[in-house]
């Protein structure tokens, strides 16, 4: 019989920043400076989105909720997405951006029977699909589902004096149980969702960081764009994101080496959910895409690794 785990509540108002765009161009503009059509997106609708350096490495990956006259941008490095967009406004542009983190707070709730506990608080939210939202404007909560550490995920955005009053009416429910940064890295590595100052960085170029779904290969012209329209269409990755099972745990950065070659990096570390014969840690890394296949053997350090599956990281052939 498998244990099913908790539901589980995470504080996450200072891991992410909140940041209101208006005026006209307020998704005319993230669209032109970020790799995926923004422009299409209807309002109660969100997306993801990279904004890249002209050699296409990575500044940070965003979602940016449509809200109507406004909308709302999720992001890791919040002043350098401010400054960055900022710089890139025309003189023709209409188009203003603040940044609402300290007014606003965020939890996020992750577990199979999630999307009961939302649809608690706001009717219909349990049926949202990826990104997408529903607000209750007279308690001014913003429910969105987002990539899911374990079952059914949900961003859950709120005035910051009335999260905690949100928090507790979650955890009056015995399924739900509050949770810290260090469960929500052992999840996020073992989902394989990238991360800020991991491989969210301008070391990697999108692709490389498996954020397919971020990227419109439909889409106009926009900064970094040519050298990932390049990667895509000849299928040449330089390196590619994976997951790591390890038999010891090891220092983040360590090198990667396939037969005594050096093939790439680790960028993320974690001890296991639950212990797993043969591992000490779980992590993610970046190596040449030849390696990346799912039983490859490697060493990292003094430790064996191998290739396996996470649920939100996809291995692309290279050819």
């Amino acid at each position: 019989m498998t244990n099913r785990l908790p539901i589980f509540l995470f504080e996450r108002s200072t891991a992410q920043g909140r940041l209101a765009l208006s005026d006209r161009d307020r998704l005319d503009l993230p669209h032109r400076m970020s790799t995926n059509d923004v422009n299409r997106l209807k309002m109660g609708e969100g997306c993801t989105t990279v904004l890249t350096t002209a050699l296409a490495r990575i500044i940070d990956r965003v979602v940016i909720y449509h809200r109507g006259e406004t909308a709302l941008m999720l992001a890791n490095y919040p002043q350098v997405v401010v400054n960055w967009l900022r710089r890139h406004v025309f003189w023709q542009d209409r188009f203003k951006i603040s940044d609402q983190s300290a007014a606003l707070g965020q939890l996020e709730l992750h577990g199979e029977g999630a999307a009961a506990h939302v649809e608690a608080l706001i009717n219909g939210a349990s049926a949202l699909a990826l990104h997408s939202f529903l607000e209750d404007a007279a308690r001014n909560l913003l429910i969105a589902r987002t990539f899911p550490l374990h079952g059914e995920g949900f961003v859950l955005i709120a005035p910051s004096e009335q999260l905690t009053a949100l928090r507790a009416e979650l955890l009056k429910s015995p399924q739900v149980q509050a949770a810290d940064a260090t469960l929500y890295e052992q999840l996020r590595i073992a989902a394989g969702l990238p991360a800020a100052h991991h491989e969210l960085t301008e070391d990697y170029v999108a692709l490389e960081a498996n954020l397919w779904d971020s990227v419109s290969f439909n889409k106009g012209c926009y900064i970094g764009q040519e050298i990932i329209a390049r990667m895509e269409s000849r299928n040449r990755l330089a390196k590619t994101l994976v997951k790591l099972h390890l038999s010891a745990p090891v220092a983040l950065g360590t090198p990667i080496h396939a037969e005594g070659e050096p093939v790439g990096v680790l960028t993320s570390l974690a001890t296991p959910l639950s212990p797993q014969d043969g591992v000490a840690a779980i992590a993610l890394g970046f190596v040449k895409p030849n390696h990346a296949a799912f039983g490859t053997r490697l060493r990292v350090g003094e430790a064996h690794a191998e290739v396996v599956p996470a649920p939100l990281i996809t291995v692309r052939e290279s050819e």
